[in-house]
């Protein structure tokens, strides 16, 4: 098996561990809908890329040992990449739910100045009779 073959089999592996990867992780929430959205579309590249794609003169170019380094560097690449975007995932959540607690808050001191204005006002009125 050459090394165009091996570049293939690779990146159609790598497309489908990034559609696993994502699927799981939108399952666990962990991922927001557009991030996983467009890490499912570069999975289905890759996938599509290593099956369309037919390396035949790729031999000349490229060796084991350069597919090995390409790979280790594109893998780093992906997974630093795929982190940040479930980090990122992960503090748009955490910035939505203060958000609403700060709305709760809100709304419940609103609610308790009504309530001490209306408390002052039977106050005023009890003095003034």
């Amino acid at each position: 098996m050459g090394t165009g073959m091996i570049l293939r089999l690779v990146m159609v592996l790598t497309g489908v561990v990034l559609m696993g990867a994502t699927l799981l992780s939108l399952a666990r929430r962990k991922m927001t809908e557009s991030f996983a959205l467009t890490w499912g579309m570069i999975g289905a590249a890759f996938i599509f890329s290593g099956v369309l794609l037919r390396p035949v003169e790729w031999n000349r170019y490229l060796s084991g040992a350069g597919l090995t380094l390409m790979g280790t560097i594109g893998f780093c690449m992906i997974f630093g990449a795929y982190f940040m975007s479930v980090r990122v995932s992960e503090l748009m959540r955490r910035n939505l739910e203060l958000a609403m607690q700060v709305a709760l808050v809100k709304q419940e001191l609103e609610e308790l100045k009504k309530q001490e204005d209306a408390m002052e006002r039977s106050r005023k009125e009890e003095t003034l009779s």
